[in-house]
């Protein structure tokens, strides 16, 4: 029998940001924070303007009036030419038994599996789903060669395109784009250029009720529209699957009228709010509790609550805590806890955390847990306990890309398929798309984890001034050292005795330099017939400095640095 996990919905707003935090069993499992300077992007729909195209790279760049130009990959640009459409391979596979559908794909399809339009202006023709069979061997190259070289060919510099972000800016890198719309709703997701196609989640198991829900919602699409049905309207009433499409259907209308006078690029249409699309992709029946500390949190939930399940009304509550609701619920050192590379486990092993530019890199130790039993029942047990938690951590921290889990080795390839099978089994809870290899013979594992915005920890941090990120500070005797090699170089160069010079170093560097018995300017003096004069700058970082001339104030530095 499976278990129910108790969940909570905590909505908590500070000043100008709002968290929303899943908890579940007590524990924090997932924070989404939006603030002002960081509003989430997903979902929005633009109409923009191609910027280039680059056929080496198979994509355009957008302008959608973002800092960065918006990436759209040509398998994200649907077609509106008949005679293109047999161009294209079909990768749906739209069968009872729902092979190829997943309820994450409500923000969009991928290409093979939903045709949408490429707009190339407000009011261009709507593309259509064709209906071939897979292409196979060289045929499929060389239709996938055609598809690519009729896209560069159709998309053109200055052109209009409808588009949608379904990935937000991470670091330099613009928003990734698609032209496939979608309208996410609570029970389903309108795809306005679907040319009726209808998909069910996969998690939807019952044959009988996958058939019920395709025909119900078939009979309620407009011609020429598609749908993909969410987890949720599972047994659900056909008056509520009804009123959802109507909502959603009034948000197109709303955007086809905003386009008639849309010039690019514009904004077109905005996502649901924060409280809006987290009740909308999280509020399940085994949600027990939401709670929100502000009044007017508190009303827009009753609303959506009221409407998308008027059973859970008695489950919201305002929170009227002396404490911070955070603290309040016992959550507050989670969140704190995002910011740490070392995460202790119950056993007393403990997991670190490592971001780089191309991964995350996770290490498994055993710590003060390895002397109380065998090696091997031990690596297994402390391993096990790091699976459950690293997918927690993942979740928590938003983390995506490529993560490599550095494991405790194990004898026992049974054991090492025990982690593996652990990891799956935590990750079928996790609501992003992932994929695991078996761990390799040298203990790792190999994670890819969607990633559509930048993590927690890079949304709710800022760089370190002192180690620019790396997380290690230069050591100061190392550059004092430099300072000693740019003083000889200048003096060599230079051919200048008696010059007065000013370094400016940090606070931490200047320490030693001017502990008396070192008597560092002396020193220097004797050496090189210069007089040398230290300061302070807090403004510099440990591993720099800098060297003016005292008459004129004139930086020396970078003409005498090391090359």
């Amino acid at each position: 029998m499976k278990k129910t996990v108790k969940k909570q919905l905590l909505m908590n707003k500070s000043g100008d940001e709002i968290q929303v935090a899943l908890v579940e069993e007590g524990r924090l499992a997932e924070l989404v924070i939006e603030r002002p300077d960081s509003l989430r992007s997903i979902g929005d729909i633009y109409l923009g303007r191609v910027h280039k195209v680059v056929e080496g790279l198979k994509a355009a760049f957008v302008d959608i009036g973002q800092k960065s130009d918006g990436f759209l990959h040509f398998s994200d640009v649907g077609t509106t030419t008949e005679d293109y459409r047999a161009l294209i391979e079909d990768d749906d596979d739209d069968d009872e038994n729902g092979n190829g559908e997943n309820e994450e794909d409500d923000k969009r399809q991928n290409s093979g599996q939903q045709q949408g339009s490429a707009m190339k202006a407000p009011g261009a023709e709507n593309g259509q789903k064709n209906g071939n069979g897979r292409a196979k061997g060289n045929g499929a190259d060389r239709r996938r060669q055609s598809y690519t070289q009729m896209i560069a060919g159709k998309l053109k510099p200055n052109d209009s395109i409808l588009v949608q972000v379904i990935k937000e800016p991470i670091s330099n890198k613009g928003s990734r784009l698609t032209s496939d719309i979608t309208i996410a709703g609570r029970f389903m997701v309108l795809l306005p250029f679907g040319g009726g196609q209808i998909a069910v989640s996969r998690r939807v198991v019952s044959r009988k009720e996958r058939s019920r829900l395709k025909k119900l919602v078939r009979s309620m699409l407009p011609e020429g529209f598609g749908a993909i049905i969410r987890t949720v309207a599972e047994l659900q009433e056909e008056e509520l699957l009804k009123k959802d499409l109507e909502k959603l259907l009034v948000k197109w209308e709303q955007i086809e009228e905003k386009l008639k006078d849309a010039k690019p690029p514009q904004l077109i249409f905005k996502e649901d709010t924060i409280i809006s699309s987290v009740l909308r992709d999280s509020l399940t029946t085994d949600v027990t509790e939401l709670v929100a500390n502000s009044q007017s949190i508190h009303k827009e939930t009753l609303n959506y609550i009221r409407w998308a399940a008027p059973e859970m009304e008695k489950n919201v509550t305002l929170y009227q805590g002396k404490l911070p609701l955070f603290e309040g619920y016992g959550i507050a050192k989670d969140v704190e806890s995002i910011f740490s590379r070392k995460v202790w486990l119950k056993s007393g092993g403990y997991i670190i955390i490592e971001h780089t530019e191309a991964m995350v890199v996770i290490d498994v130790n055993s710590g003060r847990y390895a002397a109380k039993k065998e090696q091997e029942e031990n690596s297994l047990k402390t391993n096990l306990e790091a699976a459950r938690e690293i997918v927690r951590q993942l979740r928590l921290r938003d983390i995506g890309g490529i993560i490599v889990v550095d494991f405790i080795d194990m004898l026992d390839p049974k054991n090492s398929k025990k982690v593996y099978d652990s990891m799956k089994n935590e990750l079928r809870h996790d609501r992003a798309k992932s994929n695991i290899l078996p761990m390799s013979d040298f203990g790792l594992m190999q994670i890819t984890r969607e990633r559509i915005r930048p993590s927690l920890m890079q949304r709710m941090g800022d760089q370190c001034p002192a180690c620019g990120g790396s997380g290690v500070v230069q050591a100061r005797c190392t550059t004092i050292n430099q300072v000693e090699r740019w003083l000889r170089k200048y003096a060599l160069q230079k051919k200048m005795i008696f010059q007065q010079l000013d370094l400016y170093v940090s606070p931490t560097v200047a320490e030693p330099l001017r502990s008396t018995d070192r008597n560092i300017e002396l020193k220097w003096f004797l050496q090189h017939m210069l007089f040398v004069r230290i300061k302070q700058d807090e403004s510099l970082r440990s591993d720099d400095f800098r060297f003016y001339v005292r008459k004129n104030s004139e930086d020396v530095t970078a003409e005498y640095s090391e090359l």
